[in-house]
């Protein structure tokens, strides 16, 4: 018997939960091995160990969080969501997509106001 996957809004409520818990390990275990994030940095972020450098010290900043205000679901695995991303007490809003395979974020990408 096989163990079902977490469905793709799962996996990225769990990233957010990670990144609000400051919990860099769990944080990046959301993501695949080869996952590409756009729109936080100058260039992509390609694979884990990049994810980990960049975020590493943004997680370590107890005043950064993030809050999700809606989510839209495409099929199963691409999850659109409108978010808050608040550092010492300023928030600024986000529109992020998610592409979730075999239960790991492949792809996220981020669009700044």
């Amino acid at each position: 018997m096989s163990i079902p996957r977490p469905t793709a809004l799962a996996v990225v409520n769990a990233q957010v939960d990670a990144f609000n818990d400051h919990d860099l390990t769990t944080f990046v275990g959301t993501y695949a091995e080869d996952a590409i994030i756009t729109g936080v940095a100058p260039e992509p972020i390609v694979g884990r160990e990049a994810i980990i450098a960049f975020y590493a010290p943004r997680l370590e900043n107890p005043e950064l969080s993030c809050e999700i205000d809606t989510t839209v679901l495409f099929g199963e695995r691409w999850v659109v969501a409108q978010e808050r991303v608040i550092n010492a007490g300023i928030a600024t809003e986000t529109i992020a997509t998610f592409d979730v395979v075999d239960g790991l974020i492949q792809r996220a990408s981020m669009l700044k106001a």
